[in-house]
């Protein structure tokens, strides 16, 4: 549905050779939302295992399922770097960051979301290289789609505030 702007279409194709996706997998990999690129969650680990720059990965479950502890621990290890890099996303930070059980990905797939955040956070952590710079379309529609005000903004209001978001 979002594809269907010739320029929207052309940021994701751009963005996905910049990343060293072909045109047809940006197009189902990126997503542009406010005429930000980002990537879906899945392509995150795709491109950094691509790039033949990790030599080591390792997710898993933490904490106890149902308690705030409960969420993802990702470890990965560059070629030629001595460091582990490790992250997590918990409940708990989903909750501090007002995501858990907002409406959507977060209620439908909450742990497929948990995931997603700590795989992107080590990425861009570890990888920043091969992503170039960009978040996940679900990072980007959470602080793009979040309320700031009860009063309406000016649209540069807006802008200003998304971009401090970010």
């Amino acid at each position: 549905k979002d594809m269907q702007k010739p320029e929207t279409l052309l940021v994701a194709i751009e963005m996905g050779l910049e990343v060293g996706l072909p045109p047809m997998q940006a197009i189902q990999n990126i997503a542009v939302i406010n005429g930000r690129p980002g990537l879906w969650g899945d392509a995150v680990p795709g491109l950094v295992r691509g790039s033949g720059k990790q030599e080591w990965y390792k997710q898993e479950k933490i904490g106890k399922p149902g308690a705030d502890d409960y969420g993802y621990r990702v470890t990965s290890k560059r070629k030629g770097d001595p460091n582990l890099v490790e992250t997590t996303f918990t409940v708990a930070d989903a909750k501090r960051a007002g995501l858990w059980g907002k409406s959507g990905p977060w209620t439908f797939y909450p742990d497929r979301m948990l995931l997603n955040r700590a795989r992107a956070f080590n990425a861009r952590d570890n990888f920043p290289d091969v992503l170039k710079g960009l978040r996940t379309a679900e990072e980007i529609m959470d602080v793009a789609f979040e309320v700031v005000d009860s009063k309406p903004l000016e649209d540069g209001e807006k802008t200003a505030r998304l971009a401090d978001k970010l």
